[in-house]
């Protein structure tokens, strides 16, 4: 995709009335990796539709390193739906460095947070997060319970 053509995807993401267009946009810009593609799947992940939301965090997980320093900064974002798909997308990256901003993604108000984050960490491998994921054992919230118990298991299963 060219510059011009991320531009005007960048635009239908950010104010196109359709979400289907919306989709089709955070989908296409996937492919790209610039800062105004990134800036404008973050902000979509605000998208009031879920299916937008969803598309832009598979985006920048396609993405992949490039969009790291964005997808940890939106942790602490104030609305926990983009906190989620932002724990989302950084585990399907699948790298260490996102390992610090997982684990205390653990202990957000928000249980589909914590449940996505330790999802997340089960999928990027890194061995330290066996001392969190254990401590997520005795949530509160029988799913967070349940991720982070098949996060340890995909971890034990993995060669040291």
């Amino acid at each position: 995709m060219d510059r011009e053509q991320a531009e005007r995807e960048v635009q239908v993401l950010s104010s196109h009335p359709d979400p289907a267009a919306r989709v089709r946009a955070a989908r296409d810009l996937g492919g790209t990796g610039g800062d105004p593609a990134i800036g404008a799947l973050v902000r979509a992940l605000h998208d009031p539709v879920k299916e937008v939301r969803a598309e832009a965090a598979g985006a920048l997980a396609a993405i992949g390193l490039p969009a790291l320093g964005a997808l940890t900064g939106a942790l602490g974002d104030g609305d926990w739906v983009v906190r989620y798909r932002a724990a989302e997308a950084l585990g399907f990256i699948r790298d260490g460095r996102s390992f610090t901003a997982l684990a205390g993604a653990l202990g957000d108000e928000r249980d589909h947070v914590r449940y996505m984050a330790a999802k997340g960490l089960g999928r990027i491998g890194d061995r330290r997060a066996e001392g969190p994921l254990t401590l997520a054992l005795s949530d509160e919230n029988p799913f967070v319970r349940r991720a982070a118990r098949d996060a340890l298991a995909a971890l034990q299963a993995r060669p040291a």
